[in-house]
């Protein structure tokens, strides 16, 4: 599978000395592997969060004994793999569990481009199956790129945005999947059977979702509209939301601001609590602030993907 991907805004996937000298795999897969737990989780499964293991939530774990012992029971190896990892992980990995592939980044860029201000221009997102990947795990990739492609964004620094002091930070992360050029046509399967996968899947890990999680059905976007940065405050110092919505990333473990406005790019996003009071009085807010256009995640869900 290939991705051709073109940026609209510089792509920050930065080194150890704070420089962004190449477009980083991993930073890329960390941001693919966000984006589809949130869709994982807008299907109704359940998806751990593999950055932390706060508050009792746990992240998932293969344990080679309890598997062996469930396919000497009669278990299939789906229904032991349901039983202890989340689809997230079955995909992305997990201790106990490798990525089901590799990711390789080839680009036409010369590299003397402006390495303190990010990558910009074409790349291609070569993925190279290193075991079986099915459909319904094909179907949600696909789906992954759509989402970013169309309303998010991928790598690091696009959820710094305006405040107090600082009155708006350069826009990153946000690009094209152009789909003509890439080799990645999407997978023939209705959602209805990934959403069917899903569900077994929950049911036999047994585990909930953190209602602070990212889950898709909670997001707001207006793919052609921003707020200026004295708006964008205003969204943050909302009560009694504010906490949650301008995360601490001073906090451990750092916990991000939820939205994200883009000045040049004309783009906005972000997400609220699994929480349907403050979604709906965020959705209000954000009217009221002068976004026209907003798309639910539900509708994105259902008629979109």
């Amino acid at each position: 599978m290939d991705i051709r991907i073109k940026t609209l805004t510089p792509i920050w996937t930065g080194d150890v000395d704070g420089k962004c000298s190449k477009i980083k795999e991993t930073g890329i897969i960390g941001s693919l592997r966000w984006w589809y737990e949130a869709l994982v989780r807008g299907y109704g499964g359940y998806a751990c969060d593999p950055s932390s293991d706060e508050n009792g939530f746990k992240k998932c774990e293969l344990k080679e004994e309890k598997f062996n012992k469930a396919l000497k029971s009669g278990e299939s190896a789906q229904e032991a793999l349901d039983a202890q990892i989340c689809p997230a992980c079955q995909l992305f990995g997990c201790t106990g569990w490798s990525r089901r592939f590799r990711l390789e980044i080839t680009n036409n860029v010369h590299e003397n481009f402006d390495k303190n201000k990010g990558f910009e221009g074409n790349f291609d997102i070569n993925i190279i199956e290193l075991h079986s990947v099915d459909e319904s795990q094909l179907l949600l990739l696909w789906q992954t790129f759509y989402i970013i492609g169309k309303y998010g964004t991928i790598g690091a620094k696009n959820m710094l945005k305006p405040s107090k002091t600082c009155k708006y930070y350069d826009d990153m992360g946000q690009v094209e999947v152009i789909w003509e050029k890439s080799i990645f046509g999407k997978p023939n399967l209705e959602k209805q059977s990934v959403e069917k996968i899903i569900g077994e899947n929950k049911k036999r890990i047994n585990k909930e979702n953190n209602s602070e999680w990212p889950n898709l059905k909670y997001f707001l976007f207006s793919p052609d509209e921003s707020l200026s940065a004295e708006k964008f405050v205003e969204l943050q110092n909302m009560n009694p939301y504010s906490k949650f919505i301008k995360g601490d990333m001073h906090a451990s473990p750092p916990r991000a601001n939820k939205f994200a406005s883009f000045k040049n790019g004309k783009r906005f996003w972000g997400y609220t609590k699994e929480d349907h009071e403050m979604y709906k009085k965020v959705s209000e807010k954000l009217k009221d602030l002068g976004l026209k256009n907003i798309i639910i995640g539900k509708e994105v869900i259902k008629n979109e993907l």
